[in-house]
């Protein structure tokens, strides 16, 4: 798990860079060069992944999502309910209009 989760942490570290500023493409082909861009991507992944985790925004986003989860399992919980209730009444009522008959 932790290889992947390098991987993907050299992806935002990468896409990172790229924002901040790519210099020296040239130098891509040296495996040592690449070597080390791949650890700082990777290390700027991490830097980048943890400021977004424990920004306030990041946190508010996750707490209104539980919120809103929670409504919407609410409704579908009353909306069942409501759906099995209109089951049994227009059951009744049509046996009750049937022995009427």
């Amino acid at each position: 798990m932790a290889k992947a989760q390098d991987v993907l942490y050299a992806v935002v570290g990468a896409g990172d860079f790229a924002v901040a500023k790519v210099k020296d493409a040239g130098k891509l082909a040296d495996r040592k060069v690449t070597s080390k861009l791949y650890k700082d991507f990777v290390k700027r992944g991490k830097t980048l992944t943890t400021k977004i985790k424990s920004s306030a925004a990041t946190k508010q986003a996750v707490e209104q999502s539980k919120t809103a989860r929670s409504q919407v399992k609410a409704a579908a919980t009353s909306v069942g309910k409501a759906v099995r209730a209109n089951t049994r009444a227009t059951k009744s009522a049509a046996s009750k209009t049937a022995k009427a008959s």
